[in-house]
Parts: C-alpha cells; sequence; structure tokens
C-alpha cells in the first residue's frame, strides 16, 4: 500500500489503516521544483517536473504487488509515466485506488480539470474511444455500476497499464466531507451543479 506523495498519501494511509494492510513509500519526494507538477503551462515541462520530484525506491518496489492511492486522475499523462518507473523497477503487479470519482466533466468554475480542454481528461478520452467524441449522455458514464461507466473505467485501466483500477464513489465522498451534497460542487464528477440544487 502506497499513496504517490503528497497528493495520494493521507488517502493511502486511510486505507492501509482500514484494511489492515501494511503502508510503504515507494517514492522519495525531491521537492525543491514547482509545488504542482500540473501546474507548468507546457507538457514536457510538467513531465520533467513529475520526474525529478518523485525518486523510486527500487529495494521496495522490485518483486513486489504495490496497492498505490492518488487524489484523482486528471491527464493521467503524468501518472502513466509513474506506473511505468514503478515497473522499470520491478514491480510484479500495480493497482490503483483513486480518492475521488472519474473526472467526466471539465470544470466551469475553476481551470483545474478543465486543461486546454475537457477532451483531455482521462475519462473523456475513454469516452471518445468507447463511443466517438459527440456523446449526448455523459451522466450514463458518471453513474457506477453503469455497463457506460465500467467500459470507461476499464479503458482507463488498460492505458494506464494497470492491474485493476478502482475510483472512490461520490456518495462515499459526500459522506467523508460531511456537508450535504447541495452543499458541495461535484459538477466535475457527476454534472450536477447550482441548477441540480434545492434553493
Amino acid at each position: 500500500m502506497a499513496g504517490i506523495p503528497d497528493s495520494g498519501v493521507g488517502h493511502a494511509i486511510g486505507y492501509a489503516n482500514q484494511t489492515k494492510t501494511p503502508y510503504c513509500r515507494p517514492f522519495a519526494k525531491y521537492t525543491p521544483t514547482w509545488p504542482r507538477s500540473f501546474m507548468p503551462q507546457d507538457q514536457r515541462q510538467r513531465d520533467l517536473v513529475a520526474r525529478m520530484k518523485l525518486i523510486p525506491i527500487k529495494d521496495v518496489i522490485q518483486g513486489q504487488r504495490i496497492l498505490f492511492c492518488d487524489d484523482s486522475i486528471v491527464r493521467g499523462t503524468q501518472l502513466k509515466d509513474t506506473i511505468q518507473r514503478l515497473y522499470d523497477c520491478g514491480a510484479k503487479e500495480i493497482h490503483m485506488r483513486a480518492a475521488c470519482p472519474p473526472l467526466v466533466f471539465g470544470c466551469k468554475f475553476l481551470n483545474f480539470s478543465r486543461s486546454k480542454s475537457e477532451m483531455d481528461l482521462a475519462a473523456r478520452r475513454a469516452i471518445k474511444e468507447l463511443d466517438g467524441p459527440e456523446v449526448e449522455n455523459l451522466v450514463a458514464y458518471a453513474s457506477p455500476g453503469s455497463g457506460q461507466h465500467e467500459a470507461m473505467v476499464d479503458r482507463v485501466r488498460n492505458r494506464l497499464n494497470l492491474k485493476t483500477l478502482r475510483y472512490q464513489l461520490i456518495g462515499d465522498l459526500v459522506e467523508a466531507i460531511g456537508l450535504p451534497k447541495e452543499k458541495m460542487c461535484t459538477f466535475c464528477w457527476d454534472g450536477c451543479d447550482h441548477r441540480c440544487r434545492k434553493s
């Protein structure tokens, strides 16, 4: 059990405690770079920052089945490279648990999950590969248990070269935060903005 420093560490420790699974740190974090690796505008620079920040510890990784946690999967570009680095260090299997649901809708309010286009989002690229660019009912993909949702998650899992991938359920996330859903913005995950809320 491991967390991607630092965004996945809290989730990983909680997961490890709940499942009684040993927690370890397969990466050392080198901090004198950008505060967050998604901040540089250029993708090559983002990739370089991500590589500089996370230094794999081969003795911890080699021969292990690793389940790691991160806060979210946005584009998945750096994550794919991180996963490959674990395999390069001899990991047998790599599993992932994301601390939030899939980002299906581009954020209308901040520029965090939108990137240059919402089609850059890992979930939207998977949807495009499955059903083309003009999908009308995105809510079906955002609904855990639906065939569309399962196919989307499996497509993301396959692209990232993971043995298994599970996302947090939105109901469990809302419960963990402790606020009523109508007081939270969940648009990125389920398309629900102020029009979904009771006045």
